[in-house]
Parts: structure tokens; C-alpha cells; sequence
């Protein structure tokens, strides 16, 4: 007999296997549009560095048919949304970093200085965090080897040789250039808005939701709300064990949601990305987005 069938009565049980079929085929539509949606932006030069936005869309689709592979395990127990629900915070995660980026965008610019220089600290976290690690791994191969004796000559200054390869992020003293140096081609107007002070660190989601409530983007509530609730099963309490056992009946919510928000996300980023057949995509959102509302509220 399943989990659910043992901890939780028919009707109950039988109310959620409803909306989770309903939730799939809503979430089985939105993927199939977000696909074609991809394949009409290729071979379209799109404004310059917002290619970004087709990538984040990308790690999207293929999260998103993660949870869709995931979601009938649920029908049995209740307990799997503890992996299901970090692949919908990666997904909203990459929602919130889209309308970062997208409150960067100017369109009277043709080189979208601000946006380069965002996705420019993006890639300096990116690296900063990659060193850490290697440096970790490096650290523990060596422990390794001493337990042999067979340890080897250091590999060099691992630090040393990512700034050799990204001069454009390093200063004239051969530090990591802080996230307001980079943002200082940045029009005054965003880099008021952004006010991270002279930070070098990562910009967090909090950072990112504040800058999207000046820019704003009338979702920055909901996204904070989505992405706080998620994060509670990546981060361990005690008290949150009992979250896993509980039934899932919110947790639908969430999810539709979520896929609420990257639809109306497709949307926003319409106003610029260049694609294949725009009008007709426009057109099929505009048929399929109020469909995916109504059906998310029964």
C-alpha cells in the first residue's frame, strides 16, 4: 500500500490526483509552447548580449520537464515534492534573475551597456564561486595523497590563472574589480535604482527582488513569496521535516504558480527578443495564458 494511501483519507487523496493530473496537463501545454518558443528565436540575431534571456529559458525548459518526469511520483507519495519542489525554486530562481536582467534593458541603447555589465558580474560570481570550489577539491586531493605519500607538486596559483583569462574584471592592483566598478558605464538611472554600495560579493535574491520592485515589475511579491517557501526544502530545520510529511495541497498551488510566472514572463520578454513568426506566437499566448489561469483555478 502507498504513503499516501496509509497516512491520508480517499477523498483527500483522491481531490490532490485531480488537480495533479490538472496541473500536468496545464504545465504539459505551457512546456510544449516554451519549446516552440526556443526554436523560433534560432538563427535570430537578437540585441546585443540579450541572448542571456534564451538561455535562462532553456535551463527553464529542461527543469521544468525535470518536474513533469517527478510529478507522478506523487501520486503515491506525498514525500517526493521534497525533490520536486528545489527543481521549481531553480525555475523561479531563473525567473527572478530574468526580470533582473530584463529591468536593465534599454531599448533606445544599441549596445545594452547595462545589461552587459549585470551578465558581466553574473560571470565574476560565476568564476569566484568556481575557485572556491577548486580550491576545496585541491585541498582534499592533497589530504588524499598524504595518506599514501604520494603527493604531487601544486598545480600553481589557480586564483592567478582565472585573472589572467579575465583581465576585463580585475583592477589595476590585481584585485577582483567590485560589482560598482563594473557598473560604472552603467546609465545613472540603474545604477541609483540597483544602490549595492561598493559590494564585491554575490548579489542576492533579496538585491535582485528590490531592484525589480523599483523597476516596477508588479510581481516582485509573489516571486519573493515562491522562492521563499521553496527555499525551505533546500535549507534543514527540524521543525521543517514536518513540511515533508504533510500533504501536498498547497504545494499544487505553487506550482501553478510558478508556471503562472514564467508564462507571464514569455510575455514580457516578447517586447524584445526577436523570433520566428512573432505575431503567431503572440497570438497563441494570448489564447493559451488565460486558458492555464482558469485552469489552475478550479
Amino acid at each position: 500500500m502507498s504513503y499516501n494511501n496509509v497516512h491520508f483519507d480517499d477523498e483527500l487523496n483522491n481531490r490532490l490526483y485531480q488537480r495533479l493530473q490538472n496541473l500536468k496537463l496545464g504545465q504539459d501545454r505551457v512546456l510544449n509552447f516554451l519549446i516552440r518558443y526556443l526554436l523560433a528565436s534560432n538563427g535570430e540575431k537578437q540585441l546585443k548580449h540579450c541572448d542571456a534571456f534564451l538561455q535562462l529559458l532553456a535551463k527553464m525548459r529542461f527543469n521544468l520537464e525535470s518536474a513533469n518526469l517527478l510529478l507522478p511520483m506523487l501520486f503515491d507519495d506525498y514525500r517526493f515534492k521534497t525533490s520536486i519542489n528545489l527543481i521549481y525554486r531553480g525555475i523561479i530562481d531563473d525567473i527572478i534573475n530574468s526580470y533582473y536582467l530584463f529591468g536593465t534593458v534599454a531599448l533606445a541603447d544599441p549596445n545594452q551597456i547595462a545589461l552587459n555589465n549585470e551578465l558581466t558580474i553574473f560571470h565574476k560570481e560565476f568564476i569566484m564561486s568556481s575557485i572556491k570550489g577548486i580550491k576545496a577539491s585541491q585541498k582534499f586531493n592533497r589530504y588524499v595523497e598524504s595518506l599514501d605519500g604520494s603527493v604531487k607538486p601544486n598545480t600553481g596559483n589557480i586564483e592567478k590563472q582565472f585573472k589572467k583569462s579575465n583581465p576585463d574584471i580585475v583592477d589595476v592592483n590585481g584585485n577582483w574589480k567590485k560589482n560598482n566598478e563594473l557598473r560604472e558605464s552603467s546609465n545613472q538611472y540603474f545604477i541609483d535604482l540597483l544602490d549595492q554600495g561598493d559590494s564585491n560579493g554575490f548579489i542576492s535574491e533579496a538585491a535582485k527582488l528590490r531592484f525589480i520592485k523599483a523597476r516596477g515589475i508588479k510581481m516582485h511579491d509573489n516571486l519573493e513569496a515562491l522562492f521563499k517557501y521553496l527555499s525551505q526544502y533546500q535549507h534543514f530545520s527540524p521543525k521543517a521535516h514536518d513540511l515533508l510529511l504533510h500533504h501536498i495541497e498547497y504545494d499544487i498551488v505553487i506550482y501553478q504558480n510558478c508556471v503562472g510566472e514564467l508564462v507571464m514572463l514569455l510575455d514580457q520578454l516578447l517586447q524584445f527578443l526577436k523570433l520566428k513568426g512573432k505575431s503567431l506566437i503572440k497570438k497563441e499566448w494570448d489564447e493559451l495564458a488565460p486558458e492555464i489561469f482558469n485552469s489552475f483555478s478550479k
